[in-house]
């Protein structure tokens, strides 16, 4: 028992230093569960004993057995030696291989090789045949047993009790009758695609209806094509290069994140992600959350979930498994939650949060609430459910409704024979219809979806006092340009995405002839995403110091003059994407900047590109010259040297 529990604490500590000393991300460090202070240790407690009784008793009762027989002193002797120097073995092989098994780099047989080695040498230290270690043994193996449950009380408390912390501190900031803010982001979505934004198709017009009562930006821009860079500037106000997250690392700086500014001026916050491996707490987004749902499983309590916390644990049920044992399999990696799980997490916590409020003495608590919504991101599969408008045909096979199925049949294309050319372009053209028809479908499912739970939230009053913004986070490639999916360019398709800014129903101020000024705008210069939390802090806490840089977008609908826009810096850092997703051969590390109509594109393939941003959306023609500059061509790379040389914002 006290062997387990060093190893638990000793592989937790590990574990913990990667993350938080070494600010490392690995994969399977996202599943951990949040549960996995008091998991680990217990976990490795229960399988050092099962493994050390299926191992070490089998020889002790062929010792006794050998010694019962009585056919000499010194086979006896021999035999308890032996016994004793196995289970020294047995223990000190246990004790280290689950904190190996936890560095990154190791294959496992070597860490079964390098773990018998060093449990062999430590063998004396662990078991020695003498009355005082046997006392020794029997007074740790208690203290175990009585300390180790009430460790993982505690903890198991202090994590449940997190949600309700919010309803304890002061609120310095968010004084009576402060907004709420409900904020959802589309996965996955360009602008481009929505009939908001004039595409032919009808594809969302429930948000149609939703922009009369608020504001529409004609031209936002998000700050990298793919999911993490894109959020975490979305939430700290940081370019991605200040804010340095990627595949393999977390945000761990000190500039603060949008719902750590709100909970420390008093607002109960939650976050509701279905990119469960990209918007994962583990990368930084649960910061400032009271509470915060990526894989289910990291809420989950249960024998096996306890288990698969410890990485001896998914080493044994591998084991069992490969042996064809009935062991239940582990949660999976790729989870894909629809929209109707999200807006049923989100109603029970709002429904939480109106009866904390009816029951709280002083003012009610304004809350945050975040929603990440991935219907729309690839594979594009519509709900079995759901009304088609676009897609007759039932739900395809998810290899047909990737985008690696575009990206085969380009490649596919560019191989072939003059002869054969033709016939590829077609089958290219197939399935980029098919593509396109499936992404369309599953954007008009969101949009019913976010219909639905919007007005079921108006008409239960939560939407009187708080403001709403929907957004995409990325666009994505339907064969423009030879692409699919998304993380490989900076093309329009990527980093045009919709914004909308719904005021708070019952404060919106009227104008003179008695129309809400905030209803039905539409702002036309480019906005950045880094924009939108210096825009909530002022929103929302406009008495309280705004830690967040950028400037607030307020200012594009309280002056009657149009504003010019800030240049806008897009970058993608060239690293370990999805496969499925992007073919990263084409990857490349690139940067771009947005001035009032201009886009210039820079890659680390010095091909620059420069567009007109509003005449030619589709960016179909290059102006940029490599050898004879024009004057704009020199003022944007100046200004995108000037971005990327702006110092990261700390905490106040």
């Amino acid at each position: 028992m006290a062997v387990g529990a060093a190893a638990g604490f000793l592989e937790l500590a590990l574990v913990f230093g990667q993350f938080h000393g070494l600010h490392q991300v690995r994969w399977s460090s996202l599943m951990i569960s949040r549960h996995a202070a008091w998991m680990i240790p217990v976990a490795e407690t229960l399988l050092i004993a099962a493994w050390t009784l299926g191992l070490v008793a089998p020889v002790l009762g062929l010792t006794a057995w050998l010694a019962s027989k009585g056919q000499g002193q010194r086979q006896g002797e021999r035999a308890i030696a032996w016994a004793w120097t196995w289970a020294g073995l047995v223990l000190g092989t246990l004790l280290l291989l689950g904190p190996l098994l936890t560095l990154p780099g190791l294959h496992p047989v070597a860490v079964v090789i390098l773990a018998v080695g060093i449990g062999y040498r430590i063998r004396g230290w662990l078991v020695r045949p003498t009355a005082a270690w046997n006392r020794g043994s029997c007074w740790a193996g208690g203290l175990v047993v009585v300390m180790l449950p009430t460790y993982a009380f505690v903890q198991e408390s202090r994590v449940a009790a997190a949600p309700a912390r919010a309803w304890s501190r002061p609120a310095p900031g968010a004084g009576a009758g402060a907004p709420n803010l409900l904020w959802i982001v589309m996965d996955t979505v360009r602008a481009d695609h929505l009939s908001l934004y004039g595409y032919g198709r009808r594809t969302t017009p429930e948000l149609e209806a939703l922009a009369k009562e608020g504001i529409t930006f004609d031209m936002a821009r998000s700050a990298a094509p793919w999911t993490l860079p894109s959020h975490m500037t979305m939430f700290t106000g940081l370019w991605p290069y200040q804010h340095g997250a990627r595949v393999d690392r977390p945000y761990f700086g000190p500039s603060p994140m949008l719902a750590e500014h709100l909970s420390a001026n008093g607002y109960t916050t939650a976050g509701i992600v279905a990119n469960v491996r990209v918007c994962n707490a583990g990368y930084g987004f649960g910061r400032g959350f009271d509470s915060y749902v990526d894989y289910p499983r990291n809420q989950t309590i249960d024998l096996n979930e306890t288990i698969c916390n410890s990485t001896l644990g998914a080493f044994t049920m591998n084991l069992m498994r490969r042996a064809r044992l009935p062991v239940p399999g582990v949660s999976p990696f790729f989870v894909h939650r629809p929209a109707r799980e999200i807006v049923s997490d989100a109603r029970q916590w709002l429904d939480q949060v109106q009866s904390r409020n009816q029951k709280a003495d002083d003012a009610p608590r304004p809350f945050f609430l975040f929603l990440n919504f991935m219907d729309v991101h690839g594979p594009y599969l519509p709900s079995p459910n759901s009304r088609r408008e676009f897609w007759n045909g039932p739900v395809p096979k998810q290899s047909l409704a990737s985008p690696n199925g575009g990206w085969l049949a380009v490649r596919a294309r560019d191989s072939a024979t003059p002869e054969q050319r033709p016939q590829r372009q077609q089958e290219l053209d197939t399935v980029t219809q098919r593509l396109v028809d499936l992404y369309d479908e599953c954007l008009h499912g969101l949009d019913a979806e976010l219909g639905r739970f919007l007005r079921d939230l108006r008409t239960a009053g939560m939407l009187d006092n708080t403001w709403v913004v929907v957004t995409g986070d990325h666009g994505e490639h339907l064969g423009e340009h030879g692409h699919f999916g998304h993380g490989s360019s900076l093309y329009n398709e990527l980093t045009h995405v919709p914004l909308l800014l719904i005021p708070p129903l019952a404060t919106a101020a009227t104008d003179r002839a008695g129309t809400p000024p905030l209803r039905d705008r539409r702002i036309g210069v480019p906005v950045a995403h880094r924009d939108l939390p210096r825009t909530f802090g002022d929103l929302l806490l406009p008495k309280v110091k705004n830690p967040f840089p950028g400037r607030s977008l307020a200012r594009h609908w309280d002056s009657s003059d149009p504003q010019r826009p800030d240049p806008i810096l897009s970058q993608l850092e060239k690293q370990p994407l999805d496969g499925q997703e992007v073919d990263t051969e084409r990857v490349v590390t690139m940067d771009s900047v947005i001035d009032e109509d201009h886009v210039f594109i820079e890659n680390s393939i010095n091909t620059p590109e420069l567009y007109q941003l509003f005449q030619d959306p589709k960016q179909d023609r290059n102006l940029a010259d490599h050898v004879a500059e024009s004057p704009r061509q020199v003022r944007l790379k100046r200004t995108l040297e000037s971005l990327r040389r702006i110092p990261a914002v700390t905490a106040p």
